[in-house]
């Protein structure tokens, strides 16, 4: 069965598309613009330019795509074309990659995610407030917070640190007044992701762990450099245990921060991922891997996989460095003065495809000067 994959102008998106490629999969490749990285892939077999994101739209599309190449898996790259893919009804022969969109809507909630982790013995931060963005403009807490949206796709993008009652009433004033969100006690230490990839049965057929070396923003971000560690066999058991409990199959990526009880564990992301490079480089395959877990088509499993290997995402890292940089010629050059030790697995360069490596970054000229133009 082939596979579709929507938003194909983003490096996870492309990282997916390698990953099924490489294993002999055929692809169908969705993007909003021609010149979206994906649709230049050598390992895309067709390319669709789909500006439309309401529900009717992509699944005209979709019907008319499996009428064309025949039944498919649709994978979506962000979370919003994961609502609009459960929106609705789909048309015969397109099926998604999770087995129960309860199990899905569960681990995407922030407030039930505390809960499903403390079944599996898995630790997460303290919950200090749940309430609308209006309720929580008269609550002061007593230290740094971490406030999350309760939901994908809302009116916060993403989790943001408030390190004074100042800056937490900043930003709920800058929301709308019944937005719902979740506050929690903002914990430090390395950030860690472990990906893990469950068959119907429950069973991890792929593992792969990383830690953070460098992100952006550096308070709550993703990484700019990270590195493949071995597997914390006992903290794969309990995430898979919860996983299993809660319904799901299919890809996620668990992220945790090192703290002094151990692992805790801050969101679940059930599609494909910024540094998803760094496993394909490790020999993980982990989109071949979730392919054949929906499909039945083959088997992917690894026993393990190389430590020490070094993801880089130099566009983050010059966003580091203009951090402390007042020049942005100086901070190129320090982000490029500093990349991590070999061996490297770079965000988007990839040897075997350098025709979409080169479409992306073309994309990321063409997106700096129309802010500029727009300034």
């Amino acid at each position: 069965m082939k596979a579709l994959v929507t938003d194909a102008g983003l490096r996870s998106v492309l990282a997916g598309i390698r990953g099924l490629g490489r294993a002999g999969h055929r692809v169908i490749a969705l993007a909003p613009e021609r010149g979206a990285a994906g649709l230049w892939s050598r390992y895309t077999q067709a390319r669709v330019v789909e500006e439309g994101t309401h529900h009717a739209t992509l699944a005209k599309r979709l019907s008319l795509l499996v009428e064309e190449h025949g039944p498919c898996v649709v994978y979506p790259g962000r979370e919003i074309a994961i609502d609009t893919l459960l929106s609705g009804p789909l048309p015969p022969g397109v099926h998604l990659p999770y087995k129960d969109p309860g199990a899905l809507a569960t681990l995407r909630d922030k407030r039930r995610l505390v809960e499903v982790a403390a079944d599996a013995g898995l630790t997460a931060p303290k919950t200090l407030a749940e309430a609308t963005a209006a309720e929580l403009r008269r609550w002061r807490p007593r230290g740094p917070c971490v406030v999350k949206p309760a939901h994908p796709n809302g009116a916060l993008p993403s989790a943001l640190v408030a390190d004074s009652a100042d800056e937490l009433h900043a930003l709920l004033v800058s929301l709308p007044p019944d937005e719902p969100l979740l506050v929690q006690e903002r914990a430090t230490g390395p950030l860690l992701a472990l990906a893990l990839v469950l068959d119907p049965e429950g069973r991890a057929v792929a593992r792969f762990q990383q830690v953070a070396r460098r992100m952006w923003p550096p308070e709550a971000g993703i990484s700019t450099i990270a590195e493949s560690v071995t597997l914390d066999e006992s903290l794969a058991r309990r995430a898979t245990e919860m996983l299993g409990a809660a319904g799901f199959t299919g890809l996620a990526q668990l992220q945790f921060v090192e703290v002094e009880q151990g692992p805790a564990l801050i969101d679940v992301n059930p599609r494909f991922y910024g540094s998803l490079p760094l496993a394909l480089a490790c020999g993980v395959n982990l989109p071949a891997a979730w392919h054949a877990s929906v499909t039945g088509e083959g088997t992917v499993t690894t026993a393990g996989y190389r430590a020490g290997v070094s993801f880089h995402w130099l566009e983050g890292e010059m966003l580091v460095a203009a951090k402390t940089s007042a020049s942005p010629l100086t901070a190129t050059a320090r982000a490029l003065l500093r990349p991590p030790s070999r061996p490297r697995a770079p965000a988007v360069w990839a040897s075997d495809d350098p025709v979409s490596s080169a479409a992306f970054g073309a994309g990321l000229v063409v997106d700096i000067a129309r802010k500029r133009l727009g300034a």
